[in-house]
């Protein structure tokens, strides 16, 4: 039989309170959390973006955030569709922890589809809610969720966001609040980069690498932040293409030609799986078309 994971109600003033949130101007009065209360005090990275979202897109979220938990921080985003699941995905694949914040009650689960996520985010993160059991998503309970998200992280990451969008509430208020914003660039053409290029003319952190994130967190790329983070069981390594791929490199190069020919499946996963160990810093290129792996995946 599944065992149900820990709830808890946080309340302002207790040691378990996050405490970026007595930095916000309307903190809740409390917090329904499932799964590992004590992951909210270590450094968060939000990872937001549209439901939308393209392949590129969502590659390039997942590859962010498991670079991110490689680095010891945890992943924060909605638990949407989109972008948001992919940052979820992403941190757990790297081993990492991820919390969900929702717009519903905890018990209840949006999207529906997303039960199995939830569940898999509860054994090494958790999921939280400022909002009573029986709350439906409602629409005007996601800008409320979005503020909680720019409030327990300490930068904002916006990897695609059409100008009108739930990622750019968080990013603007991420601003009010003090924290960092960054912004990954994509074609002119795209709806769904129009935000993110607003948000670099507005001055945000242009982000192309897990290095540039470093550099707008003001961190050594591969130092990571100086905070205890709770023991939690591990959980798996990069998963389909990704983990394929991984599996076979050695830090001396393979030739990409010969592992994309025994490559048994589709080529959008192809592509997917080695964008998102690239983004992740886990591979390197080498001369002569070889891939290798990078000291951090040795």
């Amino acid at each position: 039989m599944a065992v149900s994971p820990p709830v808890a109600r946080l309340r302002p003033g207790t040691s378990r309170w996050p405490e970026l949130l007595d930095q916000i101007p309307d903190p809740p009065a409390w917090l329904d959390v499932s799964g590992h209360w004590a992951v909210l005090g270590a450094p968060c990275l939000a990872i937001v973006g549209t439901r939308r979202a393209t392949a590129r897109g969502l590659a390039v979220a997942r590859g962010l955030a498991l670079q991110a938990v490689l680095q010891g921080w945890t992943v924060i985003s909605g638990l949407a569709l989109g972008i948001d699941a992919a940052a979820h995905d992403g941190a757990l694949a790297g081993g990492g922890i991820t919390v969900g914040v929702m717009a519903t009650g905890l018990d209840r689960t949006y999207p529906s589809r997303h039960r199995d996520l939830r569940r898999r985010m509860e054994r090494r993160g958790c999921v939280l809610t400022e909002f009573p059991a029986g709350t439906r998503p409602l629409k005007h309970h996601f800008p409320r969720r979005n503020r909680l998200i720019a409030g327990l992280a300490r930068a904002v990451l916006v990897v695609e966001a059409p100008l009108r969008s739930g990622a750019m509430i968080t990013a603007r208020l991420a601003l009010d609040y003090n924290r960092e914003v960054m912004a990954v660039p994509g074609p002119v053409d795209s709806e769904v980069s129009r935000g993110c290029h607003e948000l670099l003319r507005q001055g945000a952190t242009l982000v192309e690498s897990w290095a540039d994130v470093a550099a707008g967190l003001g961190i050594a790329s591969g130092i990571a932040p100086e905070v205890s983070t709770p023991a939690i069981p591990a959980s798996p390594a990069p998963d389909g293409a990704a983990a394929w791929i991984l599996a076979r490199l050695d830090l001396d190069g393979v030739p990409r030609d010969d592992l994309r020919r025994d490559w048994p499946g589709s080529e959008d996963c192809w592509q997917e799986g080695l964008l998102v160990l690239e983004i992740s810093g886990l591979i390197r290129r080498l001369p002569g078309g070889r891939l290798a792996r990078s000291i951090w995946s040795a």
